[in-house]
């Protein structure tokens, strides 16, 4: 049968299901992120996840949180849209933030916080969007901003920034134009917010991913071209203000995310590791003098960090993952002392790695989640969280109801690697129970105890339904150091297949799991490996693939990180033979047996939608029962609240055909 656009068997029930969790939250904050306490300590910046409709991606607003009288209001009447990024000025009298016009133009925006009902827009930037700003110490604004038609990364579910006029200009039949040039360069300027004159900071030819400033000082991550792939090769970068002379810090073996300089300006640090992508990077917190000389690591918990703030001269606040659980601590650099603020259970909410803000007068603020507990404001200090403000409501409340519960499990791989990861049993049924397999994205990345009201509703629908869930952290995720994430390089789809089957195979031993009634599911590398799994074992009576990656080859000349299989296939790139063919479930595809369905974005640049189709071609010519779903305004997975309800219903309406 042809191609058709169709709703999943269930839509409505699926529908419903949404409706009931996100309608009691519309126009209330969801999720908070980005914290940025007051140089008084005596309120709190933070962006709000927030949703006006049920259909569409969530929307983000600026909160401003009195934190004597645990109060919070938007920190501006006018609902602009797509707020995010407020900082506070050095005196703390003024608040910059980002937010798109009613022309559909992104712009920087300046606030007087005690005059909620008055901001004024300090401008747009002719061809770029802006993306993140700081204040410098001469009362400028520093705007990071990405050429229109910049690449988006994972976390922002890939495709292309749009370009102003693009949309207006073009007929239909226009086709789309590729070349060898290269755009979509992300670079900083500085700004007056009296006078609107943009003076670009960092020649051309350079291009920043993320950055920090203090006094006089420019701390970026800066790469030679524009692209998601060369965000890899990423170097360190300082930058005098004042003399608009650089250097280059530090070169890495691997990735980089969160530079920081110390307030007096004396101390740089950034973490590095390996990473999967842009945007999710957990690794080792490296420090350096900012007058010259080598690095050195600074252990923290035992965690891998992803993410840093200084509190002073002398105190660096870290946030990151140690096996399942996250880690918030702060680092006395001159007595080489760890002070553990939060080491538990829970995770942070609103970002895809733990972030805090560090409190003038010690300890941190953040918001706290976990897979039974709606989001909360707090305030933690040497173990102990203090409550501000609850973001749950009535749609919230309902979910805590129809979930299950979920716990930590841990079993041996079969040679000798010790494994852990997560299990939610259903409130419905009985053990043994109907059990999906679901593999997370990355590799680098993890399962965690999220609050799943929002962005893994599909995973609570599932729950809800009657299906348990086991969530492994397979060698390569990360929470378990530098080594364990190697493990990944040159054996990619290797090993880890071992560490998911026995983790099966501890589930079956312990009548948690029906061996007759197990299914996969993943997104991103969870779908390649879905599609994997099932041409190394016949056990799985269903399957499910979103975003996967199942031919190597064409997934390294078509994607736009071609660098990413380049680094953990561990052969530099793509030749005759060897992993490229080796690993690609394409070429294996008829030793599946298992009913699989596909889906994927056809705006999707990171694993494009030819790959889900590759795959499904393989498994009707092998006689495989197969099913594609490809969502035509969809990117890196599926984020339309519509849409997630459709890819609910198909995901629960396969599993349920198939395993009964």
């Amino acid at each position: 049968m042809g191609p058709r656009r169709q709703r999943a068997p269930g839509y409505e029930a699926a529908f419903e299901f949404f409706r009931r969790v996100l309608e009691p939250g519309l126009d209330l904050p969801l999720a908070a992120t980005d914290f940025q306490v007051a140089p008084d300590g005596r309120r709190a910046l933070w962006t709000a996840e927030t949703r006006l409709q049920l259909a569409g991606r969530p929307g983000s607003r600026i909160y401003l949180t009195d934190l004597d009288d645990r109060t919070s209001r938007p920190l501006i009447a006018d609902a602009l849209p797509g707020q995010h990024g407020g900082r506070w000025s050095p005196a703390g009298d003024r608040v910059s933030f980002i937010a798109t016009l009613s022309s559909g133009q992104p712009a920087v925006h300046v606030v007087d916080p005690n005059l909620p009902s008055r901001s004024f827009e300090v401008g747009v930037l002719s061809g770029f969007v802006p993306e993140a700003v700081e204040w410098a110490a001469d009362g400028r604004i520093l705007v990071l901003a990405a050429e229109e038609g910049a690449e988006m990364g994972v976390t922002s579910g890939s495709g292309q920034l749009p370009v102003a006029g693009d949309s207006g200009a073009a007929e239909s039949w226009w086709p789309e134009v590729r070349c060898g040039g290269v755009r979509g360069w992300r670079t900083v300027f500085a700004v007056s917010p009296e006078s609107w004159i943009p003076a670009r900071l960092l020649p051309e030819g350079s291009n920043v991913w993320e950055f920090a400033a203090t006094g006089d000082l420019l701390l970026a991550v800066v790469s030679d071209r524009p692209t998601e792939g060369d965000w890899t090769h990423s170097r360190l970068e300082l930058l005098d203000l004042k003399g608009g002379e650089g250097r280059v810090v530090h070169r890495p073996g691997r990735q980089l995310t969160s530079p920081v300089i110390s307030p007096d300006g004396s101390r740089l640090a950034v973490v590095e590791g390996l990473a999967s992508d842009r945007g999710i990077v957990y690794g080792n917190i490296l420090e350096f003098a900012t007058s010259g000389g080598p690095g050195r690591i600074l252990p923290c918990a035992d965690a891998d960090i992803s993410y840093l703030r200084f509190r002073d001269r002398s105190h660096l606040l870290a946030t990151g993952v140690r096996r399942q659980e996250t880690v918030v601590a702060e680092l006395d650099l001159d007595r080489g002392a760890v002070e553990v603020h939060l080491q538990d259970l829970v995770t942070t909410s609103g970002r895809f790695t733990p972030d805090a803000a560090p409190h003038p007068q010690g300890g941190a603020l953040l918001a706290l989640e976990s897979w039974g507990s709606p989001p909360i404001l707090a305030r933690m200090d040497q173990g102990r969280a203090s409550e501000i403000a609850s973001l749950s409501h009535p749609g919230f409340e309902w979910l805590k109801g129809q979930i299950g519960s979920v716990r930590e499990i841990s079993w041996p791989a079969p040679d000798g690697l010790e494994i852990s990861g997560l299990l939610v049993e259903p409130r419905q049924g009985s053990a043994p129970h109907p059990t999906i397999l679901t593999v997370h994205g990355g590799p680098v990345g993890r399962w965690e105890s999220e609050w799943p009201g929002r962005g893994l509703l599909h995973y609570a629908y599932l729950s809800a339904r009657g299906y348990a869930l086991f969530m492994p952290n397979p060698r390569g995720s990360c929470g378990r150091g530098q080594d364990f994430l190697e493990l990944e390089i040159g054996d990619y789809g290797g090993a880890e297949v071992q560490d998911h089957l026995s983790g099966l195979d501890r589930l079956v031993s312990e009548g948690v799991a029906d061996p007759r009634r197990l299914g996969v599911l993943g997104v991103s590398h969870g779908g390649y490996m879905a599609c994997w799994i099932t041409t190394r074992t016949d056990r799985f009576a269903a399957a499910v693939a979103g975003s996967p990656v199942t031919d190597w080859y064409s997934q390294h000349f078509t994607s736009n990180i071609p660098d990413f299989d380049a680094q953990f296939l561990g052969v530099g790139g793509p030749g005759p033979g060897g992993p490229y063919f080796d690993r690609s479930p394409v070429f294996v595809a008829g030793r599946s047996r298992t009913p699989t369905l596909l889906t994927a974005g056809q705006l999707d640049r990171c694993t494009p939608p030819g790959q889900a189709v590759e795959f499904h071609e393989a498994l009707l010519a092998a006689g495989v029962e197969t099913e594609l779903a490809l969502y035509p305004e969809e990117g890196h997975g599926v984020r339309d609240a519509l849409a997630l309800a459709d890819f609910a219903a198909r995901t629960c309406a396969w599993f349920d055909r198939w395993m009964g």
